[in-house]
């Protein structure tokens, strides 16, 4: 005759305790709470970065071009205002026609691109790379939702541009 043993019988539950849920959730819910705001900073300082790369690459094509054609090169805004993009134009000399270089696309309308400065208007390159006139001046990049990641265009008289912090 066989005896029947009686024996403890163990099963392996899996999943998660309820303290394990939670310890994931607040440790994720943290990282979510800092990376947010840390987030959109940093879009706005590449949005910021983007615009003011671009009017130093327009303003050095535009000296590069003066020098190039040994003609004036002028950089105007599109429609009077320097937030709807702008154009390079090679200024036509002894009765030739203008030659439009390049038509900048407006900038992005979260950020405000005003001149400031004596130099407001037109910027136009001489022949040998300088500003025409004896007016340097600069262009400010600001964010209109967020302060503390502006920057600004210097232009000197020499022509040169570079990208400062303000």
């Amino acid at each position: 005759m066989h005896k029947l043993k009686n024996k403890n019988l163990t099963q392996k539950i899996t999943g998660f305790t309820l303290v394990e849920l939670i310890t994931v959730l607040l440790i994720g819910s943290l990282l979510l709470a800092w990376g947010v705001p840390n987030y959109r900073d940093f879009k706005m300082r590449k949005q910021i970065s983007t615009a003011a790369n671009e009017v130093v690459y327009s303003l050095t094509q535009a000296r590069a071009e003066a020098v190039r054609y040994g003609t004036d090169v002028r950089v105007s805004p599109a429609g009077g205002d320097w937030q709807n993009g702008w154009t390079t134009t090679s200024i036509g000399v002894d009765g030739n026609a203008d030659v439009v270089l390049a038509i900048q696309d407006p900038i992005d309308p979260n950020l405000i691109l005003t001149q400031v400065g004596a130099l407001i208007g037109d910027v136009v390159f001489n022949r040998i790379g300088g500003l025409t006139g004896n007016s340097a001046g600069r262009f400010e990049i600001k964010s209109s939702d967020v302060a503390g990641f502006d920057r600004a265009v210097a232009i000197s008289l020499t022509g040169s541009s570079k990208v400062v912090k303000i």
